[in-house]
């Protein structure tokens, strides 16, 4: 695995030197890491489980953020590795050769492929586990406490709306750490994690969904399916709120 990235890459197939792009640029929510041997890509978002993950709980950004990204994606489907550098070619080149492959390819149905090493990805478990688990324990305020305080008159308004935001914001990075390591665990072992480690309890039946969407990143087991299934392990109000889920987004019974 390399260590580093060429700020200038020489293009192997015509006179260009380009600069590998290892980031989503400014406003911009994602970016492409092409194969390094045929045109597939992968388009990897701000949001994406596994870089949040990464950047939060391992504290790397920029080169070293790309660079750890790289190296827990599977190889491609031709065999090929997706690099940063997209195989020493450029992004003008990239075009033209997708250009070419329209004209002559036929519609074909195309098995779904993970695009994690989950192997590689298991090195960081440890981490993402101790991670999601001292925020499960911390003292840090929950929305219940925000808005009892709020209600009693102890914060105002303006305390309480940030209080809100910090709150969405950390949340969200805590939900994207249990995807990462629920795409680790595999949907065998993901859902019962959760209810046993009190991730429910916390943050409601919202972290089922989110495992759901997890899964279907790594698996390609769509949400609606996997939380059909799911729902048989549930009663209460979490199998009510999976029921009207299910149902809002086109399921039911």
């Amino acid at each position: 695995m390399v260590d580093t990235f060429q700020k200038e890459v020489q293009c192997t197939l015509c006179p260009e030197v380009f600069e590998p792009v290892i980031e989503p640029g400014e406003g911009e929510s994602s970016y492409p890491i092409y194969c390094s041997s045929c045109v597939q890509c992968l388009i990897v978002a701000r949001s994406n489980p596994v870089r949040i993950a990464f950047r939060d709980v391992l504290g790397l950004k920029n080169e070293a953020l790309a660079l750890a990204l790289q190296s827990v994606l599977a190889p491609c489907s031709c065999g090929g590795e997706f690099t940063h550098d997209a195989g020493r070619r450029c992004s003008k080149c990239i075009y033209k050769i997708e250009r070419e492959i329209r004209r002559t390819a036929s519609p074909q149905d195309v098995d779904f492929h993970c695009p994690w090493n989950l192997e590689e990805m298991k090195k960081s478990e440890g981490k993402f586990f101790e991670y999601i688990f001292q925020k499960v324990e911390s003292k840090e305020e929950n929305l219940k406490q925000l808005i009892d305080k709020f209600e009693s008159g102890e914060m105002d308004a303006e305390t309480y709306m940030e209080g809100l935001d910090a709150l969405r914001f950390r949340e969200s990075t805590q939900v994207s750490v249990i995807q990462a390591w629920s795409m680790i665990l595999g949907s065998d072992m993901a859902f019962r994690a959760a209810e046993e480690h009190g991730l429910v309890d916390r943050y409601g039946s919202r972290i089922l969904v989110s495992i759901a969407s997890a899964i279907e990143m790594s698996e390609g087991k769509a949400v609606l399916t996997t939380l059909t299934t799911e729902i048989r392990n549930w009663d209460g109000p979490v199998e009510r709120e999976l029921q009207t889920f299910i149902a809002k987004i086109g399921g039911g019974f």
